[in-house]
């Protein structure tokens, strides 16, 4: 095996050679921790430094990518120079250029069979031996020894000797060179196996004693908020929220100021410290080929190649969030109030965030977990019974909630209390802005009932005619009445969310409010009462048609949703026009095809008569055949004739009917 001496020795002349000129900074510290929503954390170390310096900070592996992306380094009177740490392949780069790999750093056998020619002394099994390395074998040294590895070395007399290398042996590599590239590489190959932590280095330049601030984002769970909500009743209530936390950066937190954003930001990650290679198209070797020579035919004649930018300044507070109502005086032993956080977070809005900021600094260990109360403050919450048509006829039971606090409430899970009856149920909360309201069902309203009855309808409102084209007006109408039996012992405060239709409106009393899927209809209910209310939905559609192609179906569906009387007749007395025309043409067409079929018939006969003697019964026969078809044809000429006549009446007719309306 290689001596330790030797290799710690050629650790330690790399490591002066490669070491930055800087002086290295005081270990630094996590000041503060942003956590967001869509699972990230923005952290805050604070170093303190004098004058040029270098700033470390370790780092999980997964981490790395975001911290090249993202850090930002604020010096209050100096400068950033750069930032270097360790390559993923930092060991392979090293050992690129060396002789052996790094499995054969594993054992003195296999490293010194690479260093053929290196010129090195070994002292094993009691024998000790220096010259250039020729190579390493193996040898069967019997059933208790095994396999035995022989080195064999040219000594400076040119003798060519061999010894065993046996546990403890100790091998001093005399050319200095290798011996430091051995150490190097011992070093990378070190470093790649060496737990998920990477150093990275920061060179900051400024003078006198400072504070420098590295801030970056990484990941980090998804901090969650869960809700206490307890009803007083008179549509007053208190809630707290409270937030969990868990520290998964790796170190822990003392005095850690911590904030709590609430914002879904777009969240990048990218492989930045990877390396890639850009695959490049291979060009040929651009070499003429000039062939084959010919012979000299023996004649006399020649042949003839950035700033970085300032962080955004934080958004002024809002003001205090309102106070939470205290009941607990007018009752001795109030069952379910809650105890009062000492403070709450100060909470401040942002353009796409509400952000939280705990009142106290956060003492937690590396991987564990924090639930802390965050806001605690009264709402507006009123008790009511949410009907959802296709759901049951049972309502389910909700509270209606109104943010009254100075920031988004975050999404989160509900646990509802009555003051004095304990728990209600769970419920969830999505992201609530400052105003405004949202429903929190949480159990199943079997007291209360509420069943729907639907009636369509169309009517014909208008139909006007412009150059014989018409344009009607049908307003499909869609009646809903909605019939709630209210709870027997107490009243009810139902809301029922009636279904929204594109394109079309609503018409209801009891209208309160609507969301992008539903008109939201508000109803009070006595106590063992029954209530009723109607959500009228109506739809215009216009048609076009041309009225002289109209047919009868159509108009005297016209007819029977026309509103107007006087509409509906003429649009009756048009569809029987409408008739005539269809039975004329029929007409016209039935004669035009007899026609054709006599027609047909008499040039069959012409042609057998040239076929038979003319003085034959049948050629007499052929002929008064013809003289009676001839016949039939006149008469049919004459029946078309008067059938075009009428169908002709028919269609103007109809034009002076289409020019009336």
């Amino acid at each position: 095996m290689v001596t330790s001496h030797v290799v710690w020795a050629g650790v330690l002349l790399c490591m002066i050679a490669a070491a930055p000129p800087l002086r290295a900074a005081s270990p630094g510290r996590i000041r503060a921790v942003t956590l967001s929503s869509g699972g990230l954390a923005e952290v805050t170390q604070v170093h303190p430094v004098d004058g040029d310096a270098t700033i470390g900070l370790d780092a999980r592996s997964e981490q790395i990518d975001d911290i090249l992306k993202s850090l930002v380094v604020r010096d209050p009177v100096g400068t950033v120079g750069a930032l270097r740490l360790d390559g993923l392949d930092q060991a392979d780069e090293t050992l690129r250029t060396m002789p052996f790999t790094a499995d054969d750093l594993s054992g003195p056998a296999r490293l010194l069979g690479k260093l053929q020619g290196v010129p090195i002394r070994i002292q094993s099994g009691g024998r000790t031996l220096e010259g250039r390395v020729l190579g390493v074998s193996e040898r069967n040294a019997g059933t208790e020894s095994g396999e035995v590895a022989i080195l064999t070395v040219l000594t400076g007399t040119g003798t060519l000797e061999s010894v065993s290398i046996e546990d403890g042996a100790a091998v001093t590599i005399q050319d200095s060179a290798m011996a430091a590239k051995i150490a190097e590489a011992i070093a990378a190959a070190g470093t790649a196996k060496v737990g998920d932590a990477h150093r990275v280095e920061v060179d900051v330049s400024g003078r006198g004693q400072r504070e420098i601030r590295l801030t970056y984002v990484v990941a980090a769970p998804v901090w969650k908020t869960s809700y206490r909500i307890v009803d007083g009743g008179g549509g007053r209530a208190n809630l707290q929220a409270w937030a969990i936390i868990e520290n998964a950066l790796g170190a822990d937190w003392a005095g850690v100021d911590v904030t709590l954003s609430s914002g879904s930001p777009v969240a990048l990650l990218q492989r930045l410290h990877r390396r890639y290679w850009r695959k490049r198209p291979e060009a040929p070797v651009m070499v003429e080929d000039v062939g084959m020579p010919d012979l000299d035919p023996g004649t006399v004649a020649p042949r003839s190649v950035a700033r970085l930018r300032a962080p955004a300044p934080a958004a002024a507070p809002l003001p205090a969030p309102m106070a939470r109502m205290d009941t607990r005086a007018e009752s001795a032993e109030p069952s379910y109030d809650a105890a009062a956080a000492t403070a709450g977070a100060a909470a401040s809005e942002g353009d796409v965030a509400a952000n939280f900021t705990l009142p106290h600094p956060v003492d937690l260990r590396a991987g564990s977990t924090l639930s802390v109360p965050f806001i605690d403050t009264e709402i507006e919450a009123e008790r009511v019974a949410l009907g959802q048509p296709g759901r049951g006829i049972h309502p389910t039971a909700a509270f209606r909630i109104r943010n009254s606090a100075t920031a988004t409430l975050p999404a989160g899970l509900i646990t509802l209390y009555d003051r004095e009856a304990g728990y209600l149920g769970d419920a969830r909360l999505p992201a609530t802005p400052v105003g405004e309201q949202r429903l929190a069902s949480f159990a199943l309203d079997r007291k209360v009932a509420v069943q729907a009855e639907t009636e369509p309808s169309q009517a014909l409102t208008q139909i006007t005619v412009v150059d014989g084209v018409a344009r009607a007006t049908v307003i499909a109408r869609e009646v809903t009445t909605y019939t709630i039996k209210g709870a027997p012992d107490a009243a009810r405060s139902v809301i029922i969310e009636h279904p929204r239709r594109e394109g079309w409106t609503l018409t209801a009393s009891a209208r309160d409010s609507e969301t992008p899927t539903a008109y939201r209809l508000k109803v009070a209910v006595p106590a063992g009462g029954t209530a009723e209310t109607r959500a009228v939905l109506e739809h215009v559609q216009i048609d076009a048609y041309d009225l002289v192609d109209a047919d009868e179906a159509l108009l005297v569906r016209w007819a029977a949703l026309a509103t107007d009387p006087e509409l509906g007749g003429k649009l009756k007395t048009l569809s029987r026009a409408r008739a005539e025309v269809a039975a004329a043409t029929r007409t016209v067409e039935e004669i035009a095809e007899r026609e054709a079929k006599v027609q047909a018939e008499q040039e069959r006969i012409r042609s057998n008569l040239g076929a038979v003697p003319k003085d034959s019964e049948l050629a007499r026969r052929y002929l008064t055949r013809m003289g009676g078809q001839e016949d039939e044809l006149a008469k049919l000429a004459a029946a078309r004739a008067e059938a075009e006549s009428g169908l002709k009446a028919s269609q103007a007719r109809i034009r002076t009917l289409i020019a009336a309306l």
